[in-house]
């Protein structure tokens, strides 16, 4: 390993957005963990780190063979996944790109096979080598990224957010292999929002604000450092009120008795692999819930049951809002009364649009707007933002906001016509701690105060939201596959 440095080095990030002034030394026997909220540049950073930007002036001596993993990265992959399926035309299911097929290439050898089996164990994923990419949840796509990413053999290996979308025990799987990987001589640098994902082994933080580097040093130093704590501090006052809804969306209220979600005896396979199995469930009025499993156990695929987005969902015993599935509704008649937040549709709203449109795209379910819209419902979309501090951006290009800013966004939009199920699934994903308990706060707010009830999915024990009495585990089924255990009160 050699040494990393940058002196007076300013990039071009966009047109209007650039790292200023990066100067910054990183030794041969140092870990580094680059911190940062949400559009700060730390992932900017990371790319630079890997020679992927160029630079306007200064100088740098920069690793000779890096290793970048992110979930911009992620996004690309999935969307040519998409962009390739011809699951229309064949007349089933098209898997895809395998898994193993990804990460070894077309022309692997033997011994590349035996390193990728190595590296599966240690990331304990072998059972989904076989599987196609599109079928993966989030932390399983990010374990088969990072595990390319070592078949590389890089001599440093930055990893963006790694934490992300991993249950407890793939946090602590990915953490014995950082840890294995630095023991085996690897420097890993990691891009974080939240100060707790730091590792034991890292030995310096450099907090990025603004495209700059606010401040660096040893790790004890800055996390005992009151300069740092009073800049990352959480300040954010609960509103008085709700912004206020929009009359002309208003569609004929529920019966008070009626359930909102009732299933049956679930079950979602594809060809003979299970993915729920026997799942029951109802949801009553008033009641907000907490869904959690393992990577891979169903969660998102239960939600696109709920919203619409699994054809499964027909072959069922599905009952939404009071109508069954499969009696004539239309996905528009369910959608009317949900709002959505998750890392697929995120990925799915791709259209070139300004932060406003996305917002007011709530209103009509739809990605882009494609109808005239109200005066009124401008102002709500703007008031929404103003709540996340999301209102600068209004006239900005959703697409050139870091993955967490545009994760505040699409929270706004789900949340703007205050629908009667409002879905979260990881909605903190991808945000630094300020925004992750701002957004906390308010979903809290909107359950006790709101017209909303709330299905909120998430990895983190410390995430936890007052409102939400009732919990969903997705645990494994006699078999194969996962089944529902309720836990009320």
């Amino acid at each position: 390993m050699s040494q990393i440095s940058f002196d007076g080095v300013t990039v071009k990030i966009n047109d209007s957005v650039r790292l200023e002034n990066i100067t910054l030394t990183l030794r041969e026997d140092e870990h580094w963990a680059i911190v940062g909220a949400n559009g700060s540049g730390k992932s900017s950073f990371g790319k630079l780190l890997c020679n992927s930007l160029k630079i306007v002036s200064g100088t740098c001596q920069a690793a000779e063979c890096p290793a970048f993993v992110s979930f911009e990265k992620l996004n690309e992959i999935l969307e040519e996944e998409r962009y390739k399926d011809d699951s229309d035309f064949i007349g089933k299911v098209d898997e895809g790109t395998l898994v193993t097929d990804f990460i070894l290439g077309e022309h692997p050898d033997a011994g590349a096979r035996e390193k990728l089996e190595a590296l599966a164990k240690d990331l304990a994923f072998t059972a989904i080598l076989a599987r196609g990419l599109k079928f993966l949840s989030t932390g399983e796509m990010r374990k088969v990224l990072i595990c390319k990413a070592l078949m590389q053999d890089p001599d440093l290996l930055v990893l963006d957010e790694p934490f992300d979308g991993l249950d407890r025990q793939s946090v602590l799987v990915l953490n014995d292999l950082i840890s294995k990987s630095i023991g085996n001589g690897l420097r890993v640098i990691l891009l974080l929002n939240r100060f707790s994902e730091i590792v034991a082994e890292t030995t310096h933080i450099a907090y990025v604000k603004d495209c700059r580097i606010l401040m660096a040093g040893p790790k004890e130093e800055l996390l005992n450092s009151e300069a740092l704590r009073r800049v990352h501090a959480f300040h954010y006052t609960l509103p008085a009120q709700l912004p206020q809804f929009d009359p002309s969306t208003e569609i004929e209220p529920l019966p008070e008795n009626l359930p909102l979600i009732e299933m049956h005896n679930v079950v979602v396979r594809y060809d003979e692999k299970y993915v729920l199995n026997g799942l029951n469930w109802q949801v009553r009025r008033g009641e907000h819930w907490k869904i959690s499993g393992p990577n891979g156990a169903g969660k998102s695929t239960l939600l696109n049951l709920i919203s619409g987005d699994n054809p499964q969902a027909y072959a069922n015993d599905i009952t939404l809002f009071g109508i069954r599935k499969g009696s004539g509704e239309s996905v528009w008649d369910i959608k009317r009364r949900i709002g959505l937040v998750s890392t697929g549709f995120q990925q799915d709203y791709r259209v070139g649009v300004t932060v406003k449109i996305v917002v007011i795209s709530g209103f009509f379910d739809s990605i882009g707007v494609y109808h005239e819209y109200s005066k009124t419902q401008q102002d709500i979309a703007l008031e929404w933002l103003r709540m996340l501090h999301m209102e600068k951006y209004l006239d900005a290009p959703f697409r050139n906001l870091s993955y967490g800013e545009q994760r505040l966004v699409l929270l706004a939009r789900a949340m703007v016509k205050q629908p009667d199920l409002l879905i979260l699934d990881e909605p903190c994903q991808g945000l630094d701690d300020v925004n992750r308990e701002m957004v906390l706060k308010l979903v809290d707010h909107l359950g006790k105060t709101g017209r909303s009830q709330i299905l909120y999915v998430t990895h983190h024990q410390e995430d936890r939201i007052p409102c939400i009495l009732n919990h969903l585990e997705l645990v494994p089924a006699e078999g194969g596959g996962f089944t529902s255990r309720i836990i009320c009160g």
